[in-house]
């Protein structure tokens, strides 16, 4: 199997992946990110059937410009927007319109401009020329932002309380019953609306129920390490939770100071209202509504503890991919990773030897690979899978899975091999890695039921259809072992069933 095959392959099971998620996760709205990962499957299809040896290329000059840039360039001007560099996520809308020239894309892009402008009164009239030409869905969320800058949020909350707006402008009717004084209605829409919330919204929701509810603490944890905002929008947030809190005093001194600002920045204009509205004891909590506030903290918590965790791996995670990374460095000294009889002589499983006697196969073959890009496609997949996971359920317990699933992936493969499959040999760490892809799916699973919660619903589809995908793959590269990916992967399943993350 050639590099070009399988560069088209896994960029082919990128663009599935994504393909699915859209169509999966999809209430209306613009369709070309579904229309070219379809035109990137069709493309490697072709390819793969008529040009295999030039398919990787042929993917690539599809994925990269239609699919990889687009998407970067929208994760970027999200981060920009949030971080309040408003003319930098306005260029970055520009250039993906130039990727996907549709309506919606240009009207995302007048939208991003539109939102950079610094005087108010032009703002919100390049707001409302770009309502009177917006399709419905979307003239109703540019009405609710104008709304929401005039600080009319009893107009905003019966806009974004319609029906058919409902879901889209979830985060917008959650402050809005936070401004208007409803603390108690808040908490309970939300928890209402915690699986249809948008994914894009759940931060900003998060934020509104522990600002609204008295949690300066982990308001600040949430704007500084998921949410990233502006320092000016940060501080805000901190007061607005610190004075639902009791804590009066930091609360003004911080709206004082935000509201003297010489740059008419929305966190300046809210400050001003909030000094200008009475103050007072704020009410207590009903009990339910208390429960709600503490579950969205403990959630933040643990979202702000993967956030920043950076790129550390773990100790468990980095001594396997020492010890893999070892033996392969054997293979090459030894006579080549891809030499069939240096492969048998380090340990692979091959079925005479390992019926006769040479047992210890079954674990010495997941530490061998085969060639290059085998050995670095695992390599990455471990390192992504286990600093995760690791981190949630500790080093020795994903060892254990890591090892267990290794051993049953070689015992499942073998007796494949002995019903009829042919006496191949086996090596790879993939069963093992499945393992913990399995671990991982039952923990997400096991949130999903918990919470109920449109991210725990989105984590467990996705990881449910990365396997679907790579299924797929296995049927078109033959140096996959189908057997040892789903045997690794429901260990893993069993494995996370019966284990629970570690307290934090």
């Amino acid at each position: 199997m050639d590099f070009q095959t399988i560069l088209a392959v896994n960029l082919m099971a990128l663009s599935a992946l994504s393909l699915l998620l859209d169509l999966l996760q999809r209430r209306g709205g613009p369709h070309s990110f579904a229309f070219v990962n379809a035109l990137v499957l069709f493309i490697g299809a072709f390819a793969l059937w008529f040009f295999p040896q030039e398919a990787g290329k042929l993917v690539s000059l599809a994925f990269f410009p239609l699919v990889a840039a687009p998407m970067t360039l929208a994760a970027l001007q999200s981060r920009h927007t949030r971080a309040g560099r408003l003319e930098q996520a306005a260029r970055c809308a520009d250039l993906a319109a130039l990727f996907h020239p549709t309506r919606a894309m240009r009207l995302s892009a007048a939208y991003a401009r539109a939102a950079a402008i610094d005087d108010p009164r032009e703002k919100a009239r390049a707001f409302a020329a770009l309502a009177a030409e917006a399709p419905p869905e979307q003239a109703a969320a540019i009405e609710t932002r104008l709304l929401a800058e005039r600080g009319d949020w009893a107009k905003a909350l019966a806009l974004s309380q319609n029906p058919e707006n409902a879901r889209q402008l979830s985060a917008y009717r959650f402050r809005a019953l936070g401004e208007t004084g409803r603390i108690e209605e808040l908490m309970r829409d939300y928890a209402r609306s915690a699986d249809s919330t948008p994914l894009e919204q759940i931060a900003f929701s998060w934020l509104f129920v522990l600002a609204f509810g008295g949690r300066p603490r982990e308001v600040d944890a949430l704007v500084a390490h998921l949410l990233r905002l502006d320092p000016d929008s940060a501080a805000y947030w901190i007061a607005v939770a610190q004075k639902r809190a009791g804590e009066e005093a930091p609360a003004r001194a911080t709206f004082e100071r935000l509201a003297i600002s010489l740059k008419e920045t929305p966190a300046a204009i809210a400050a001003r209202r909030q000094l200008a509205a009475p103050w007072g004891e704020p009410a207590p909590l009903s009990p339910r509504a208390q429960e709600i506030v503490e579950g969205v903290a403990a959630r933040v918590d643990l979202e702000c503890a993967r956030a920043t965790r950076g790129w550390r791996l773990p100790p468990v995670t980095l001594t396997l991919l020492v010890v893999n990374s070892a033996m392969f460095a054997a293979e090459t000294a030894f006579g080549g990773s891809q030499d069939l009889q240096t492969l048998i002589r380090l340990g692979a499983l091959w079925a005479p030897l390992a019926l006769h006697g040479e047992s210890w196969r079954l674990i010495t073959a997941t530490l061998l690979h085969y060639g290059p890009l085998h050995f670095a496609l695992n390599m990455v997949m471990l390192a992504l899978i286990g600093r995760e996971l690791e981190d949630e359920i500790g080093g020795w317990r994903l060892l254990a899975a890591y090892l267990g699933a290794a051993l049953i992936s070689s015992v499942v493969v073998l007796a494949v091999m002995i019903m009829g499959a042919g006496y191949g040999l086996y090596v790879g760490a993939s069963g093992a890695i499945f393992g913990l892809f399995g671990v991982v799916g039952a923990l997400r699973m096991k949130d999903w039921l918990r919470h109920r919660a449109s991210l725990d619903a989105f984590r467990a589809t996705a990881l449910g259809l990365a396997m679907l995908v790579q299924i797929a793959a296995d049927f078109i590269l033959p140096m996959s072992s189908l057997a040892a990916h789903l045997s690794g992967f429901g260990f893993g399943l069993l494995v996370g069933i019966i284990v629970e993350p570690k307290r934090r």
